[in-house]
């Protein structure tokens, strides 16, 4: 093998020092997660800062947050398919972990949510019934079948590599790639290139449905101020291009520096990243004023009273430093790197990037509690319990550590695709 297949199999051969209390600290993360959730399911949704008021929370949050970042792995591995765009199929592997990790992760948020979770099978065996009239199951239909293409579409890419792996370990290693690749065919390369530019046509106008269901999860309830509103779909997939991208440039950038790829993962592939990032994160800041002058000049009185706690109220800390630290500092950093040519700061995009994310888990806070909380009741009625920020943070912890992990069995960077070079 070359030098540049030895490299990009280092994640794979080597472990540095820190990785295992790394690992260590994330499992101690979700072991307290864990724990809370057995607290839950033991005593009920009364540890939790929920109520009859206020129903959803920061699971919810979490579900629709990763639901979003999952956007971005398909969507830049389909589109670099699809548009041959060769520059960027370096972090294509990576965003699509990404996808897997997320999805798997906003479904167990739902489960995390639900105050019996033993029922969900009815979700299930009453399928059909529920169909016409639940948004939940149309919203699982989708997830589940975006996760389904997605599993298969990064397996089809993986046959290859494996396949190289399976000759290069030795022993039990060996034999599990070997495991990995049943019916292999030498010569099925061409197979599996169209099959996956047909699943890259067929996920791309799903990865569209899946967020657009979500939205419409809340865009139904007509009762709910700032809910009820013709561009839902629209809104949460720009929001969803938006933190997924800057998911994936953190990720990278990481990455990059960790196993020193800095030959194999050029600096304007970032920076093209980056700016579709900033793009989208424009055109969600225009969305959020219109939704906001609307509402607070023109909106029914209720949606004028979440509006103003927005603002003014109870939740304008919250909004203001969202909207200022979080979305037009970094975007703000974004444009100015976009229009210096030729340059890229990629540790200061991965920092921009990673407040970005941050802002938009916020903004998604900021779209369930305002409206659940505000002209019902009191201002400000919900406030998540120590087990609901356990859970939260375990949230975050558990596919950390599956990522993590996964690095260390899958490839990161097609290394089929780098021995053609």
């Amino acid at each position: 093998m070359t030098g540049r297949i030895e490299k990009l199999m280092r994640p794979l051969m080597h472990t540095s020092r820190e990785f295992f209390p790394f690992i260590g600290l994330l499992a101690v993360i979700s072991g307290v997660a864990i724990y809370g959730y057995v607290l839950q399911l033991t005593q009920g949704l009364g540890v939790t800062g929920l109520n009859d008021v206020t129903i959803w929370g920061i699971y919810i949050v979490n579900f629709i947050f990763f639901i979003g970042i999952s956007h971005a792995g398909i969507a830049i591995s389909a589109t670099v398919r699809l548009m041959k765009l060769h520059r960027y199929h370096k972090i294509a592997r990576i965003a699509e972990l990404l996808t897997i990790v997320s999805l798997a992760m906003a479904g167990l948020s739902i489960v995390i949510d639900l105050g019996r979770p033993d029922r969900s099978y009815l979700l299930v065996t009453q399928y059909l019934k529920r169909f016409k009239f639940s948004p939940l199951t149309w919203d699982i239909t989708a997830v589940g079948t975006y996760l389904t293409l997605s599993a298969t579409y990064l397996y089809l890419t993986l046959r290859q590599d494996f396949k190289l792996l399976s000759e290069r370990f030795t022993g039990l290693r060996g034999k599990f790639y070997g495991m990995l690749i049943p019916l292999y065919e030498v010569g099925e390369k061409a197979t599996i290139d169209r099959l996956s530019f047909w699943l890259s046509v067929t996920i791309l106008p799903i990865m569209v449905m899946v967020h657009t269901t979500v939205a419409w999860i809340f865009a139904l309830l007509g009762s709910r101020p700032l809910w009820f509103t013709a561009f839902a779909g629209p809104y949460y997939i720009v929001a969803a291009v938006a933190s997924g991208l800057g998911s994936v440039v953190v990720i990278a950038a990481v990455m990059r520096r960790i196993y020193h790829w800095e030959d194999i993962i050029e600096p304007m592939v970032f920076k093209g990243l980056a700016n579709i990032s900033m793009l989208t994160t424009l055109i969600y800041i225009y969305m959020m004023m219109a939704e906001q002058i609307g509402a607070l000049y023109a909106g029914p009185e209720a949606e004028f009273l979440v509006s103003y706690e927005w603002i003014f109220g109870s939740f304008s800390g919250l909004f203001w430093g969202m909207t200022t630290l979080g979305l037009i500092l970094p975007f703000a950093f974004l444009l100015w790197q976009a229009f210096k040519p030729g340059y890229v700061h990629i540790e200061g995009s991965a920092v921009a990037c990673t407040i970005l994310v941050i802002a938009f888990w916020f903004k998604r806070y900021m779209i369930i509690v305002p409206t659940l909380s505000i002209g019902i009741q009191q201002v400000g009625i919900y406030a998540p319990s120590w087990v609901e920020i356990a859970i939260m943070l375990g949230a975050f912890a558990i596919p950390i550590l599956m990522y993590a992990i996964i690095t260390k069995i899958v490839p990161l960077i097609e290394l089929e695709e780098e021995e053609t070079h």
